[in-house]
């Protein structure tokens, strides 16, 4: 099976599984969207591309040729472990540190700068995200060792 077809079916099914999962939520009032909107639209908008991309004429590369291999295999397997580290540790740590850590730990993993780089552009674009969702958002956020 061609992969832009496989990904395509693939998507197709999350799609329908956000639209189901989606229309058991409360979609809302009139201009206050509730916790069933945004997944059901996602979900229509997800399953509408996977279609065009059934529909449109396949590619040449084969599911096989999209795994990684190498040195590939082992970057994504280092990412998948920050990715999975970064989930176990997120509420002893707190949002801040975590991400800051994560942040961190994946600029210097891909990217290679001076610490001192890398550490102000983890720390701007964790403040900035956590500005954004606590703040602006009110969303909670795990606070754990640094209560803000």
């Amino acid at each position: 099976m061609k992969a832009d077809r496989a990904g395509a079916i693939l998507a197709l099914g999350f799609g329908f599984f956000l639209i189901s999962q989606g229309v058991k939520l409360p979609p809302g009032k009139e201009g206050a969207p509730g916790p069933g909107f945004f997944p059901v639209w996602i979900g229509v908008g997800l399953m509408a591309l996977s279609l065009i991309l059934l529909i449109r004429r396949s590619g040449e590369q084969k599911v096989g040729d999209l795994l990684p291999r190498g040195n590939e295999a082992v970057r994504v397997a280092w990412v998948l472990g920050a990715l999975i580290l970064y989930a176990a540790l997120l509420k002893p740590l707190g949002f801040i540190l975590a991400t800051f850590s994560l942040f961190l730990v994946l600029l210097q993993f891909y990217q290679r700068r001076r610490w001192w780089a890398a550490a102000a552009l983890s720390l701007a674009a964790v403040l900035g995200s956590y500005w954004l969702f606590a703040r602006f958002f009110e969303m909670p956020l795990p606070e754990g060792l640094l209560p803000l």
